[in-house]
C-alpha cells in the first residue's frame, strides 16, 4: 500500500515492508558494506528502469525518484529539529 489511512504517502510502512530494508535493520547497524551494496542495487535498478521506459517515462521516473527523495530529506530533517 502506497499511502496510509490519511492518505498520506506511507514511506514508513513500505520501508518496513521491503525485505531488504528488514535484512539491513536486522542488527541495527547499517555498515559499509550494506550502504554500498543497496547503493548498487539502486544503480542497477535504474539502468534497467533505462533499458525499459521510454524517454518521457525516464524524465517522469527521475522526477518522482528526486521528488521522493526531497521528502525523505525534508522529513529526516523534520525530525532532526524536534530534538533541538
Amino acid at each position: 500500500m502506497i499511502f496510509n489511512e490519511q492518505g498520506y504517502i506511507d514511506i514508513d510502512g513500505m520501508l518496513a515492508a521491503e525485505p531488504t530494508f528488514q535484512n539491513i535493520m536486522n542488527d541495527g547497524i547499517v555498515t559499509d558494506e550494506e550502504l554500498r551494496e543497496q547503493t548498487d542495487k539502486v544503480i542497477e535498478l535504474m539502468h534497467k528502469a533505462e533499458q525499459r521506459f521510454s524517454a518521457e517515462d525516464q524524465i517522469f521516473i527521475k522526477r518522482l525518484f528526486a521528488e521522493t527523495n526531497v521528502l525523505t530529506a525534508i522529513y529526516q530533517y523534520y525530525n532532526l529539529q524536534k530534538l533541538k
